[in-house]
C-alpha cells in the first residue's frame, strides 16, 4: 500500500512506567532495614542492576554506538550518579520484561508501564511522568473511524507492538478487533503492517509517531512510564518514591522528555 497515513487518537492517557517492578523477598523487621533488600544488596555490591526494553524516547539503543539512551536512561544513571553505585544494563524484550524482573535478571526495570495484570506481579513505583496513545491509519481512511470506539470491531486488525503497554490496552478497549502483536527491534517497525494493507491501524505511543512522520520520506504519509520492583521489599521501594517525588518536584522528566524531542530522533538515518 503506497496510500498516506494519519494519526487517530484513542483518548485514553496512562501512565508511564516511571514507576518500577520488585519479587517477593521475606519481611524482616520493619524497626530496621531488610538484610534482604534490594537496597542493602547495592549498598554491599555498590552495583544497580537495571532492565531495559526498546521504547523511545525512554530507553533506545543508539544505532550509531549502539549504547543504551533515553530519558529513562538518563534518570537512572542520575539516581546511579547519586547513589555511587554502577549500573548493569540488563537487555530484555517487553513480553518477558515481568518475567526477567521476578527471577531477578534486574533489581528495578526501567519505563514499564502501568496496567493491572502487570500490578499483580510487580510493585510500580509512584509515577511521574504519563503520555498518550495514537492509532495511525491510511489517510484515506478506507473503514471510515470516526472515534476511537469504531477501533472495536471483528473487521479491525490493529498492529502493535508484542508485550507492550499498546499490546495489553487494544485488548482491553477494543476485545473484538483482531491484534496482530509483531516481535520487532524498532517499534515503529509496525507501521510497515499499516502501508502494506496487512493492518488497519497501527497503535503506538503518540511519541514514537511523531518521531516517525518527522522523517522527510515519511512526511507525505500522514499528519499528524515508569519503574517497577518485585514485592514485598518495602525499603528498595520506599527509596525509589522518594526519588521519584525529587524527581517530579524539579521538573526533571518533564525537561528531560522536552530535550530529547527536541534533539534526537532514533528513526533518523
Amino acid at each position: 500500500m503506497t496510500g498516506r497515513l494519519e494519526v487517530f487518537r484513542a483518548k485514553t492517557r496512562h501512565l508511564v512506567a516511571t514507576s518500577l517492578a520488585l519479587a517477593a523477598f521475606a519481611v524482616c523487621d520493619a524497626q530496621a532495614q531488610q538484610p534482604s533488600s534490594v537496597l542493602a544488596k547495592i549498598k554491599k555490591d555498590g552495583v544497580l542492576k537495571v532492565c531495559y526494553g526498546q521504547l523511545s524516547p525512554e530507553s533506545y539503543k543508539d544505532p550509531k554506538t549502539g549504547e543504551w539512551i533515553g530519558v529513562q536512561v538518563d534518570l537512572v544513571q542520575m539516581l546511579a550518579d547519586w547513589m555511587k553505585v554502577k549500573i548493569e544494563k540488563v537487555e530484555v524484550t517487553w513480553d518477558v520484561a515481568v518475567v526477567a524482573l521476578g527471577r531477578g535478571d534486574c533489581d528495578l526495570m526501567s519505563a514499564l508501564i502501568y496496567n493491572a495484570p502487570r500490578a499483580m506481579q510487580v510493585n510500580y513505583v509512584r509515577s511521574f511522568w504519563s503520555k498518550p496513545i495514537d492509532a495511525l491509519i491510511p489517510k484515506d481512511n478506507p473503514k471510515g473511524f470516526k472515534q476511537s470506539s469504531d477501533l472495536n470491531d471483528a473487521s479491525v486488525k490493529l498492529a502493535v507492538v508484542l508485550g507492550s503497554r499498546e499490546h495489553e490496552t487494544v485488548q482491553r478497549l477494543f476485545p473484538k478487533a483482531t491484534i496482530l502483536a509483531q516481535r520487532v527491534q524498532n517499534e515503529a517497525q509496525v507501521i510497515d503492517m499499516v502501508k502494506r494493507g496487512d493492518a488497519d491501524a497501527a497503535i503506538l505511543p503518540v511519541i514514537t509517531i511523531k518521531w516517525w512522520l518527522d522523517i522527510p520520506e515519511n512526511a507525505a504519509f500522514g499528519k499528524a512510564f515508569g519503574w517497577a520492583v518485585r514485592y514485598g521489599d518495602s525499603d528498595w521501594k520506599d527509596f525509589l518514591d522518594a526519588f521519584s517525588i525529587y524527581v517530579t518536584e524539579n521538573d526533571i522528566s518533564k525537561k528531560l522528555y522536552d530535550d530529547y524531542l527536541a534533539r534526537t530522533n532514533p528513526f533518523a538515518k
